[in-house]
């Protein structure tokens, strides 16, 4: 278990890891001088969440990972031994969380809309919402090997996807799509 899933298990109650870092990630994509701690609370709920210190400590890993410079920030999801199913899943609610946790983040910025995205940011954010709502299936073992390359992808897109849109959220973009 790394360092991060501790925290993560540490912060919360009855939230998936993945949904929870999807959030704290979501929410801090939006840039800004100071994380809006509030806003993760209210989108979570007090009630599922343990402390403010345990969040916190969270939040900060989770956000040194995410802007760090050398690019080691990936998704919290299951590790590769776990069947394919629970990480698809995973994979699922990690983008749940972060859509969430961006749409908050903006709403608590006064950032505009997400629709002020460029069309490539829009097209991002339309594959997470696609992503979300992934059926993982039962795991049939005739297409495991595929699936198993095409999770690696998925969560390689949702990595990058997540960064470039901090990136787009955070600088803005010349064209609008428009």
């Amino acid at each position: 278990m790394s360092d991060l899933t501790a925290l993560a298990l540490d912060a919360a109650y009855e939230v998936s890891v993945a949904e929870l870092h999807g959030a704290v990630c979501g929410v801090a994509a939006c840039g800004g001088e100071e994380f809006p701690l509030q806003e993760l609370v209210d989108l979570i709920g007090v009630d599922l969440l343990t402390d403010e210190a345990s969040v916190s400590h969270l939040v900060n890993a989770s956000i040194d990972e995410f802007f760090s410079e050398d690019l080691r920030f990936m998704p919290l999801l299951p590790d590769d031994d776990e069947p394919l199913v629970q990480r698809l899943e995973a994979l699922g609610q990690w983008c749940v969380g972060f859509l969430a946790g961006l749409g908050a983040g903006i709403a608590a910025g006064g950032m505009g809309e997400l629709a002020d995205l460029s069309e490539e940011g829009r097209e991002i954010l339309e594959d997470f919402a696609a992503i979300a709502n992934i059926d993982a299936g039962s795991g049939d073992a005739a297409f495991a090997e595929q699936a198993e390359a095409d999770y690696i992808e998925l969560r390689e897109f949702v990595k990058v996807g997540a960064l470039l849109i901090c990136s787009l959220v955070t600088y803005g973009a010349d064209d609008k799509g428009d």
